[in-house]
């Protein structure tokens, strides 16, 4: 079992975050699939192929079971468990996409690649992996955990105590092979791209060479939009030229809701201080502070082991050293927080920040009192160390975050507090309450500093019930009025606090309304029920302190929004596109020099302008890239016809052409264009982990992805 206490001594490895995106929100809870109020068996699907709930389920657990092991179990947020259902479906798309494109072109990874890249051990995913106990990836360790584990699958003991390593090593290696197949796809798309001669040119003078130019400009501000009439042809015109700004890729809804969030009474803040209040004579007259601390429900766990100052509330903070050692302070309100404080200081003393340590355990007394003799006469630590204790582990730190804001009690403070008051460089023998005996010695110690040993009992004011039932029967009554979104519109003006507010285009991977937590319902109703001028029936959310009313005010198909729904824009839009032609149309004819005396002209001098950059027209505050475009293809002295921009209508006088210092060198400038042009790909299109990649929503598009997780989770 060498392989299994190897893999144990390599724990600490599991808490280092794996360097590469997969994991970077990754949960410890499984999935709850909850049955379709439709019935779908479908979470979603992409060129036509589902993935069923089941699927779906097995495949978030994978991922949930890896970062369990990871974590140590370690509970996650519900935002990190929100993040967590993107990534799995992301990642699940991505490689899906892949994997399908690769096919078509017959792109695979062979499992000699596949080995070649393990053996190697470069990857930061196999280097901070339970399988490199030296800090480097151990290629042998590895096999012969394989092999261990592959003539002990029959034995349940064994597998129950090592799948969890063998699990989190298959993942490793299906991800590792993911990853290269899409390198493979990377690099073919990389290297598809190609340059020439002409583009190397035209690339080389966009950024080597800048212009100077005098501006004439006609702002459209100047003209009154009331003085512009435009017909409903010219509005579609606008809207034409700008339909492909209002694609919408997947439908979305909008909704008009109202929240209430439930708040304490000054009833509940005053029952509240008079518990607290009851607490001073309890923590006076006591001795048990564990016990009181926790039978009060307080937010500050009781140690019997002393805390730095800083790790106390602001309100103990302050005090600490004007109350005498045994007295007791409080009740103490703390307005920034709204709650109640009562504490009791029992003492302050100077302890070291740090200590380094070493322990040997030994389950013999007299063995014990053995060893000691030995290594107070000299005995070698690390020889008597792995011959009694089997392990090599030399010498520890410990420092104060590994202890203070915790509930430490009995035998772990007993060890701790015998270390950091233990005299450095002596060996003696440490017996705990449940049997076991330690010899120990202090090495080393850090930084002493002052630290307070308190019992603090902090409460929150909350709502009690009474006042929680007295706002769900005020906001029941509001809803229960409310039929369509006309009522709800109306009949908010009758209740004190309440407010329509407006949320667009919410889609159906939203995790909460409005940033209001465990809204999924009201999303699943959203989706799944409602039509539009409908009203909801109360949700309650939040943290159990929100109550929640949604109506659905519209559904925004997917595709081109309608004309109509983009009409206040679409009409500005003419309206500009109007004044630009009745602005050109007053100027056709005149001069450069001529246009100075045209109502409402503004004058600029712009220097350093270039192709890669808009023209920045300090009169009006405006960048235009129209007035780049234009330059770049002049000549000095040369005057452009008039152009429209997006704040007004220009006409420039090129004064100067600047030529950087750099000469052109077309092979060279190709090189760059390529190597620019992978940089792109690389960062933008296989931005393999964020789920927003250009090149993934391309395909994702081909692909008809149909998302259906909200009915769900």
């Amino acid at each position: 079992m060498a392989t299994l206490q190897k893999l144990r001594n390599a724990g600490p490895l599991l808490l280092i975050f794996v360097g590469i995106a997969l994991f970077a929100f990754i949960a410890g809870d499984a999935l709850r699939i909850f049955q379709s109020p439709q019935g779908a068996q479908a979470v979603g699907s992409i060129n036509g192929e589902e993935i069923s709930a089941a699927e779906f389920q097995e495949l978030y657990e994978e991922y949930s079971n890896v970062l369990q092991f990871m974590r140590n179990g370690a509970p996650l947020s519900d935002e990190e468990q929100s993040a967590l259902k993107d990534q799995v479906w992301n990642e699940y798309l991505q490689n899906k996409v892949i994997q399908e494109e690769a096919q078509k072109i017959g792109l695979t990874v062979s499992d000699a690649e596949l080995l070649a890249i393990i053996s190697e051990g470069s990857l930061p995913i196999l280097q901070q992996s339970p399988f490199s106990p030296e800090g480097k990836f151990d290629f042998d360790f590895l096999n012969q955990f394989l092999a261990e584990y592959e003539n002990n699958k029959n034995d349940f003991a064994y597998v129950q105590q090592n799948k969890p390593f063998y699990d989190y090593w298959c993942f490793i290696e299906k991800t590792i092979k993911n990853d290269l197949l899409a390198a493979k796809y990377q690099a073919l798309v990389v290297n598809s791209f190609i340059s020439n001669p002409v583009v190397a040119e035209n690339s080389f003078n966009s950024s080597n060479v800048t212009y100077n130019a005098e501006i004439k400009v006609l702002p459209y501000s100047a003209i009154a939009d009331s003085t512009i009439n435009v017909s409903d042809s010219e509005v579609k015109a606008a809207y034409e030229e700008k339909k492909q700004l209002f694609k919408q890729l997947v439908e979305s809804r909008n909704i008009k809701y109202v929240s209430y969030k439930v708040v304490p009474s000054e009833q509940d803040r005053e029952a509240l201080r008079a518990e607290i209040a009851e607490q001073v004579n309890t923590l006076a007259q006591g001795s048990d502070y564990a016990n009181i601390v926790r039978a009060a429900s307080s937010e500050v766990p009781y140690s019997q082991l002393a805390w730095a100052k800083s790790r106390f509330p602001e309100e103990v903070r302050l005090r600490l050293d004007s109350v005498k050692v045994d007295e007791v302070e409080g009740p103490i309100y703390n307005a920034s927080d709204n709650s109640f404080t009562v504490f009791k200081n029992l003492g302050k003393v100077t302890l070291p920040d740090s200590v380094l340590y070493r322990v040997l355990p030994v389950n013999d007394k007299a063995l014990a009192d053995s060893l000691l003799n030995v290594l107070k006469n000299n005995g070698n630590f690390k020889e008597i160390s792995t011959k009694y204790a089997q392990t090599k582990n030399d010498s520890l730190w410990l420092t104060s975050a590994m202890y203070e804001g915790a509930p430490i009690q009995g035998d772990d403070a007993t060890f701790i507090s015998t270390l950091l008051n233990a005299k450095k460089g002596e060996y003696n023998i440490m017996s705990l309450t449940n049997g076991a005996i330690v010899i120990y010695q202090v090495i080393a110690t850090k930084n002493p500093v002052e630290k307070y040993n308190a019992a603090v009992v902090k409460r929150t004011v909350e709502f009690s019930s009474e006042t929680y039932a007295a706002a769900y029967n005020n906001f029941s009554q509001f809803v229960a009025s409310c039929k369509t979104i006309e009522d709800l519109e109306k009949n908010v003006e009758q209740y004190d606090g309440f407010r329509v507010l407006t949320a667009n285009n919410l889609f159906n991977r939203s995790h909460n309304i409005a940033n209001i937590k465990d809204t999924r319902k009201a999303i699943r109703w959203i989706f799944s029920e409602a039509e539009v001028g409908e009203v909801s029936p109360l949700y309650e959310c939040g943290d159990n302190n929100t109550l929640l009313v949604v109506a659905l005010s519209d559904i925004n198909e997917k595709g081109f929004t309608p004309l109509d729904k983009m009409s206040v824009y679409v009409r500005s839009e003419a309206i500009k596109n109007k004044k630009a032609e009745k602005i050109m149309n007053d100027i056709k004819g005149k001069s450069f020099d001529e246009l100075a005396n045209v109502a409402g002209v503004k004058s600029d001098v712009a220097e350093r302008i270039s192709f890669v950059s808009p023209t920045f027209v300090k009169s009006i505050s405006a960048n235009e890239p129209a007035i780049s475009a234009v330059v770049t293809k002049m000549k000095a002295g040369e005057v452009s016809a008039p152009i429209k921009g997006e704040k007004g209508v220009y006409v420039v006088k090129l004064l100067a052409v600047n030529k950087g210092g750099r000469e052109f060198n077309p092979e060279a400038e190709q090189t760059t264009l390529k190597s620019s042009a992978s940089t792109f790909i690389t960062n933008s299109f296989f931005n393999r982990y964020t789920g927003d990649s250009q090149f993934f929503n391309e395909l994702f598009q081909k692909g008809n992805v149909e998302d259906n997780r909200y009915l769900y989770f």
